[in-house]
């Protein structure tokens, strides 16, 4: 340019002054536009500098950071309490099982009422005596002698039974041998466990030697206690008297035999 304008305009001219500085001024812009392009960074990109942003793309805003209040205080933390000790551990009492394939058995029936007796049979033996009329003599005569019992009992309820009940005595008054038996249905009532009487009527008979037996209405009491009781059985002692009433050639006689202590065997 400067050869240009020299050739159209002499040296020194405002034309060739005015080119000069329009190319210095050009110079000058094209030196600082690629210096700054060289020196600042790129602007940031949202999106691969392959893709463009879609059209009508809105940036986001941008948020300014928020700003929070003072930092909350917190109180002194509560004093520790240590916990209580635990309480001692008391074990359950070890459960027993059967063992396998057996099963539990019933428990056992309750005891048996020894009152309790559907069915009894007894017998016994001990001292007595006899009062009679002696058929030699005409006397009434009492005597000593062994006394004898037997029984044959049914049970109505615990400690009640109906009794066929046998009471005798056999005495000697001299050469002769008298003795006497009565036969009653009668009770035989408890008073406790072990305590009772009975009694009952029937009839009775007596005899001397071998002269003729005598029959008549008598009636039978007495009492005992039983001094052992076992599943099914007792032993009692026993006191018992009895008498009848015989007529006999219009005369009226009357005996009785007693005995002082019977032992007797009872099985029920």
């Amino acid at each position: 340019m400067g050869g240009v304008a020299g050739r159209f305009s002499p040296p020194g001219s405002p034309m060739n002054k005015l080119v000069t500085g329009i190319a210095a001024f050009t110079v000058l812009l094209v030196h600082t536009a690629a210096h700054a392009q060289q020196g600042e960074p790129p602007p940031p990109q949202e999106y691969p500098p392959a893709y463009a942003p879609p059209p009508g793309y809105v940036p986001p805003p941008s948020y300014a950071p928020q700003s929070y209040g003072p930092a909350p205080t917190y109180g002194a933390p509560p004093a520790y309490v240590p916990p209580p000790p635990p309480a001692p551990y008391r074990y359950a009492p070890a459960y027993r099982y059967a063992p396998p394939g057996y099963y539990a058995l019933p428990p056992p029936p309750p005891p048996r009422d020894v009152l309790y007796r559907p069915f009894m049979l007894g017998f016994g033996i001990g001292f007595g005596g006899l009062v009679f009329d002696d058929a030699y003599t005409g006397n009434h005569t009492h005597q000593g002698g062994l006394s004898y019992t037997g029984r044959l009992g049914f049970g109505l309820h615990p400690g009640l039974m109906l009794l066929l009940d046998t009471e005798g005595s056999v005495v000697s008054s001299g050469p002769s041998s008298i003795s006497q038996s009565v036969n009653v249905i009668g009770l035989q009532i408890f008073l406790t466990r072990r305590l009772f009487v009975k009694g009952g009527l029937g009839f009775g008979a007596a005899a001397q030697d071998d002269l003729r037996t005598h029959w008549g209405a008598a009636a039978m009491g007495g009492a005992g206690y039983e001094l052992a009781q076992g599943w099914n059985w007792s032993f009692d002692i026993e006191a018992t008297i009895s008498g009848a009433r015989y007529h006999d050639n219009g005369i009226d006689q009357s005996w009785t035999n007693w005995s002082l202590v019977n032992f007797a065997l009872n099985f029920f």
